[in-house]
């Protein structure tokens, strides 16, 4: 049986950042800093494809984080959840299902509750994460 909540890092640092998380009845990504194709090569890595993600979560608007969002929303029809901070300072181009976290309010995703959290950076609006599911709690920050 799998535990309610996994995750694995897609690659941290300059060159871009990606967290998978898995729950007993979704997958996302938090963060894609990668284009489509490197996206798609560490999903392989790990068994998983992106045709299989329920959603993307942006913590902010820094190019590591962001290069990817908006071609792999498109490319596999993915919600995007961001700030309204976060979509303000780029130019996203058309989001097939923007879904923006307003003043850092809780939602839920396919039983998975996220929390975000609004943490100092030099960025307009970040967010971090903290996500619970059967119990079980993992932190993004």
């Amino acid at each position: 049986m799998m535990a309610s909540l996994r995750f694995a890092s897609l690659g941290s640092g300059s060159r871009g950042n990606s967290t998978l998380v898995e729950w007993s009845s979704g997958t996302l990504l938090v963060d894609c800093g990668f284009s489509v194709k490197e996206t798609n090569q560490r999903l392989e890595r790990l068994g998983k494809r992106a045709e299989d993600l329920t959603a993307i979560l942006v913590t902010h608007e820094h190019a590591d984080h962001i290069k990817g969002v908006a071609p792999l929303s498109r490319r596999y029809n993915l919600p995007v959840y961001m700030t309204p901070g976060t979509y303000q300072s780029r130019d996203l181009g058309e989001l097939p299902d923007l879904r923006l976290i307003e003043g850092y309010a809780a939602f839920e995703l396919d039983q998975l509750k996220i929390t975000p959290v609004a943490v100092p950076h030099d960025a307009r609006e970040p967010a971090q994460f903290i996500f619970e599911c059967a119990g079980a709690r993992l932190g993004i920050l």
